[in-house]
């Protein structure tokens, strides 16, 4: 005769706890891979997304379908956002400002690394600096006036930005022939080449370009309402890079972005790995 473990109401409680993160992981897993991918997805595409057994997965969603986190086409039988997701984030874009979150964003950013900060927003070819919070005293700074306009690919900002458009939009954008401007690049692979990092890393560089003997900080966020790109950073003379390691600068402005951009539902941080 089989002995089955004894089994206590602590237990019991327990795994019923277990079983009901677990499930709320799935369905947040499910729900991001959705975020980061413009179309509707399939059971299988989901299993590959997630690297999980087809059959947990056809659980998981039919579901979130049942409760209307998602919705189902009766004819491709591809799932997509529903109705309670839908009504959420409308609640959210009726509720926040991408602009008012990013100077949230900025003032934390600069009390945190105490350089001066900057938000900037794109203007064809151009980047125009639409915020400025200066940073904390006692530090050397580096200022760039509200109004400032700067050559795109050749500043940190302007870079950050363009990594969120297509090559072909930066290629129409910017053309082939870019005039030298410090460490910035000098033709259009190399402009392309350097944005596949940013949007490699959430974060660009540059040193003393734009600018000469600043050096600078940024990342970028997309208003999904109106698909603007805005540009938030920093700036610092280019000696402190030789005492600060670039990448924890780096490291705290693409936190910074990614904590807004996760908030409007910007599918390039919907879907960008998180550090926190």
């Amino acid at each position: 005769m089989a002995v089955w473990p004894s089994v206590t109401p602590t237990t019991i409680d327990k795994t019923a706890k277990e079983g009901q993160m677990s499930t709320l992981a799935n369905a947040r897993d499910v729900l991001r891979l959705l975020a980061s991918h413009p179309r509707d997805l399939t059971v299988t595409d989901v299993a590959a997304g997630l690297d999980a057994p087809k059959s947990s997965v056809s659980r998981t969603l039919g579901m979130m379908a049942e409760f209307g986190f998602l919705e189902r086409d009766p004819q491709t039988l591809a799932y997509r956002p529903g109705p309670l997701i839908l009504e959420a984030a409308s609640h959210v874009r009726g509720s926040t400002d991408v602009v008012a979150l990013l100077n949230e964003a900025l003032v934390r950013l600069v009390d945190t690394t105490g350089y001066t900060g900057y938000l900037n927003l794109l203007e064809g070819g151009e980047t125009l600096v639409i915020r400025m919070r200066q940073g904390r005293a006692g530090r050397l700074q580096a200022y760039t006036p509200e109004g400032t306009r700067g050559t795109a690919y050749a500043s940190s900002s302007g870079r950050a930005i363009l990594a969120r458009l297509t090559d072909e939009d930066v290629s129409g954008l910017i053309g082939t022939r870019l005039e030298p401007a410090g460490s910035a690049p000098r033709t259009l692979p190399e402009l392309l080449e350097r944005l596949a990092q940013v949007r490699a890393e959430g974060w660009s560089l540059s040193r003393g370009e734009s600018v000469h003997g600043v050096a600078g900080v940024a990342s970028a966020v997309v208003d999904p309402t109106s698909g603007r790109p805005y540009g938030i950073g920093i700036g610092l003379p280019v000696q402190d890079l030789e005492t600060t390691d670039p990448q924890l600068l780096g490291e705290a402005v693409r936190d910074a972005a990614q904590s807004v951009g996760r908030k409007v539902a910007d599918p390039f941080w919907l879907g960008f790995p998180t550090t926190n």
